[in-house]
């Protein structure tokens, strides 16, 4: 997979170093050498470890699939849904804002390192307090340890703070990514070891636990910081005030990913709420993982290169079309395979999910191409535009969220928080338009061919799949039949540009590595 993954940093080069594909009123800036050459790096580093922990994860929970129940799943994910709120709030931030100072990095990393010890007290108490009012609400007593048990987590996750930031700032991110394979390979060995030696719903409880402990200690073995907690409240506050936007808009957030488990497990049932939950895991983890590898290395970078406009929407446009070309093959094909995936990989009992999956996985897409947008915001010192995006969509999730669920069931939900992914992603095109000065269908253009050839594959496979017997053979068949069928319409589509420059950067990646 690796070579593959090096074409991500291929394609950054590509956008920093080319201004043919993208229409500007100006002429773009040539960039500084060293950072290109290190972010196409960094990215190829990054774009390793989310194949790994991409491949890690997806057997992780194929297999969990195939031993646990979907109960299991269910209580799993209600404690899941509130780490994430809590670790949202734990957070403020102040990891971006740290990372964008230019000054008193050690000192601002000591005051943000004690804020973190002190939320993580706070939260816990409000755990502790409010876990068995969660577990009557949904009528389930194993939701109650499940919550406090994994709230551990907020006290293991600040010990490697500093060593985390730290790494960021240097653009070191092979050692980001060795740490998160690291933990990703624990978090699969001791979730599958005690899901086979019958330890239910726990197995993915203390797997995750195993996860964030073996990512500390991999995180301090490769940045020994020597810093300590430190209360200054004036930099506190300063630091507090730029993450403060942040904050709301990571809570606009956990409501937009997450108000819709809370409704499906209330209404529908825990069991029910599991089927959603192996949906949302597949469906949302390509564009998540993928997404994710651009996130963690061009926000340091942009942060880096802010000053220059041009630069940035060289960055983004190019940026939007790479993610295309990677994830529309991978998200649409998984949603026109959803039948068979469902029954042959996870198994007949999980054929239910398979409708859920096909929406969500159009939401992978999504979320995948929204996420440059934000980088570039924070960038510029913008993020209000993101909050105006989240507390909207937010509003709009919670005023139809219980309507929809009741009338519709999960698939009603997930056409709903689909269709608020698009609207957001469109959104994001037309306010980034604004700040580059830019008309819209100039940004939105390089994703045009990757799209047009993703949804037409989706098509013909859709067809197919209607056609033919559900097994493991026409599975497969039909997966490559599709990815054959992508690159021949991506040839056309783009002129051949897109294959060409896959082709070319396969090649120079593929020629590195031997000469390594």
């Amino acid at each position: 997979m690796e070579p593959l993954w090096r074409l991500i940093g291929g394609f950054w080069s590509l956008s920093l170093a080319s201004t043919e594909r993208v229409k500007t009123k100006s002429p773009i800036l040539k960039p500084l050498p060293t950072l290109e050459t290190r972010t196409v790096r960094n990215i190829s580093y990054m774009g390793v470890s989310q194949a790994a922990t991409l491949f890690l994860s997806l057997l992780t929970v194929t297999i969990l699939a195939r031993i646990l129940t979907p109960e299991d799943f269910g209580i799993v994910s209600i404690g899941a849904l509130f780490m994430f709120l809590f670790a949202t709030i734990q957070d403020f931030g102040v990891g971006n804002a740290v990372i964008q100072r230019d000054t008193r990095i050690e000192e601002s990393i000591s005051v943000m390192l004690s804020l973190r010890w002190i939320i993580a007290g706070i939260l816990f108490l409000v755990i502790v307090a409010f876990s068995p009012m969660i577990a009557s609400f949904y009528g389930n007593p194993a939701i109650l340890p499940v919550i406090i048990v994994m709230s551990l987590n907020l006290f293991i996750q600040p010990i490697s703070f500093s060593s985390s930031v730290m790494l960021s700032r240097k653009l070191e991110f092979s050692k980001l990514a060795k740490a998160a394979i690291v933990s990703s390979a624990s978090t699969a060995a001791v979730s599958i070891c005690l899901a086979l030696l019958d330890f239910s719903y726990w197995s993915i409880v203390f797997g995750s636990l195993a996860g964030t402990v073996s990512s500390v200690f991999a995180m301090r073995y490769f940045e020994r910081t020597r810093l300590r907690p430190k209360i200054d409240k004036k930099l506190m506050r300063e630091l507090m005030g730029f993450g403060v936007h942040l904050l709301i808009n990571g809570l606009m957030v956990f409501v937009i990913l997450s108000v819709d488990q809370i409704v499906v497990g209330k209404v529908l049932g825990i069991i029910t709420l599991g089927v959603y939950y192996i949906a949302i895991k597949f469906g949302r983890i390509l564009g998540q993982q993928i997404s994710g590898t651009v996130n963690a290395v061009l926000f340091p970078t942009m942060a880096r290169i802010k000053d220059s406009m041009e630069h940035l929407k060289v960055a983004y446009v190019q940026s939007l079309r790479m993610i295309a070309i990677i994830v529309a093959p991978l998200s649409l094909g998984l949603s026109s395979l959803s039948l068979p995936f469902a029954s042959v990989v996870l198994g007949p009992r999980w054929a239910v999910a398979s409708v859920p999956i096909a929406v969500i996985s159009f939401q992978g897409l999504l979320f995948a191409l929204i996420t440059p947008a934000a980088n570039v915001l924070i960038s510029v010192g913008k993020p209000r535009y993101m909050a105006i995006e989240a507390s909207s969509v937010a509003t709009a999730m919670v005023i139809a969220i219980y309507p929809v669920t009741t009338l519709f069931g999960i698939n009603g939900v997930c056409v709903l928080t689909t269709s608020l992914s698009l609207c957001a992603l469109v959104y994001y095109l037309a306010v980034l338009s604004h700040v580059f000065k830019e008309r819209f269908i100039e940004i939105a253009r390089p994703m045009a061919p990757p799209l047009l050839s993703g949804l037409v594959t989706y098509a013909v496979l859709l067809l197919w799949v209607s056609i033919v017997p559900t097994s493991a053979f026409w599975l497969v068949t039909l997966a490559l039949s599709g990815a054959g069928l992508y690159i021949v319409l991506l040839h056309f589509t783009s002129k051949g540009r897109d294959v060409r420059d896959i082709l070319s950067l396969f090649n120079k990646s593929f020629l590195r590595r031997q000469t390594m």
